[in-house]
C-alpha cells in the first residue's frame, strides 16, 4: 500500500496522486511534477496517507520537488504563455473562418506544450491550425475540443442562486442529470429556470436527489387513497423536504398531515388483514374538538 499525496493543477480540477519519496509535505504545499505534458507545478491537498493501489492511477510518479522561488516566476510565466496562446488560437480561428471557440489554455512551466481547449457544434478540423499555432508559439500545442460545461467551468460566471458557479469553484467531475431528477423534486418543468449558465440542466438538481429518492419509497404516491385520523381520503400532494402529506377528503378543502400519521392501509392487523382489493372496513373520523 503506497503512501501518496493529492496534487491539484487549478482550482476545481481533478485530482493526480503522486509519490511524496523523501519529501516532507504537507497539505497546501506548492510542488513541481512531470506530467504527460511536461513540468507543471501544483498544490498538495492531502497530506500523505496511505492507499490502496487498486484505486490509484498506476503507475505512480514522484514528486521532484517543493516548488521554489524560480519555479513560481516560471509559473507567472506560463499563465501569461497561455494567455497570449489563446488570443492568437482565436484570431487564427477567426482568419480561418473556423466554427470554433477556444474557451481556456493551459501552459507547461517548462514551456514545451500549451494545451488549448475549444468548443464547436460540430466535429472541426483544425489540423492546420494547429500547425500554424505551433509555429507561431514555438512550442507543442494540442487542440482539444469539449463540451458546454466544461465552457462554462473554464470561463467561471455566477449561477442563478447568486453564487459562483459549482463546477468552477468546488466540483470536480460531472455527473449525469436527467429530468426525471427535476420531476421527482416536483419542480416547475420550466427548461428556463432548469438550465444552468451552460444551457444544460443544472448540476444541483443531483444533490439532493438521494434524499427524495428515499422519500418517494416511503411516502405515498400522489392519488394514492390513504387513511389518517380524519378517515379515508386521496393524495393530493407530498413535502419532502418537511415530510407531510396533504390528504384530501370528501370536502374541498385538503388537510396537511405528519408522514407517520398517514397509511396505506386501515390498520387490520398492520395490513395483514386486507382482503386483494383493500382494506375490508373502514376506519371512523375522529370526533371534533367542539362535539
Amino acid at each position: 500500500m503506497p503512501t501518496v499525496v493529492a496534487v491539484r493543477f487549478k482550482e476545481a480540477s481533478k485530482l493526480y496522486h503522486f509519490l511524496p519519496g523523501p519529501l516532507a509535505l504537507h497539505r497546501l504545499d506548492k510542488v513541481v511534477v512531470e506530467t504527460a505534458n511536461g513540468l507543471s507545478l501544483g498544490r498538495v491537498v492531502t497530506e500523505p496517507r496511505d492507499k490502496d493501489t487498486a484505486e490509484l492511477h498506476t503507475p505512480l510518479r514522484r514528486i521532484l520537488r517543493k516548488a521554489n522561488a524560480d519555479d513560481l516566476r516560471r509559473e507567472v510565466q506560463a499563465r501569461e504563455r497561455a494567455s497570449q496562446a489563446l488570443a492568437t488560437c482565436r484570431r487564427r480561428a477567426r482568419e480561418s473562418g473556423l466554427a470554433m471557440r477556444p474557451v481556456d489554455a493551459d501552459a507547461t512551466i517548462d514551456g514545451a506544450k500549451i494545451t488549448i481547449t475549444f468548443t464547436a457544434e460540430d466535429r472541426v478540423d483544425f489540423r492546420q491550425l494547429a500547425r500554424g499555432l505551433a509555429g507561431e508559439l514555438r512550442c507543442r500545442v494540442e487542440l482539444r475540443q469539449v463540451g458546454a460545461r466544461d465552457e462554462a467551468k473554464a470561463l467561471d460566471g455566477i449561477g442563478p442562486c447568486g453564487q459562483r458557479l459549482c463546477c468552477s469553484r468546488w466540483l470536480t467531475e460531472f455527473q449525469p442529470i436527467s429530468i426525471k431528477m427535476a420531476k421527482l423534486q416536483n419542480l416547475a418543468l420550466n427548461p428556463g429556470k432548469l438550465a444552468g449558465a451552460c444551457g444544460r440542466l443544472k448540476c444541483c438538481l443531483r444533490y439532493e436527489i438521494d434524499n427524495y429518492a428515499g422519500a418517494e419509497r416511503e411516502l405515498p404516491q400522489l392519488g394514492a387513497t390513504v387513511y389518517t385520523a380524519d378517515g379515508e381520503g386521496r393524495v393530493v400532494g407530498v413535502n419532502v423536504l418537511d415530510r407531510r402529506v396533504s390528504v384530501l377528503f370528501d370536502d374541498p378543502t385538503p388537510r396537511w398531515f405528519p408522514a407517520e400519521e398517514v397509511f396505506g392501509h386501515n390498520g387490520c392487523q398492520d395490513g395483514a388483514g386486507c382482503a386483494p382489493g383493500g382494506c375490508v372496513s373502514r376506519p371512523r373520523r375522529a370526533p371534533r374538538a367542539d362535539a
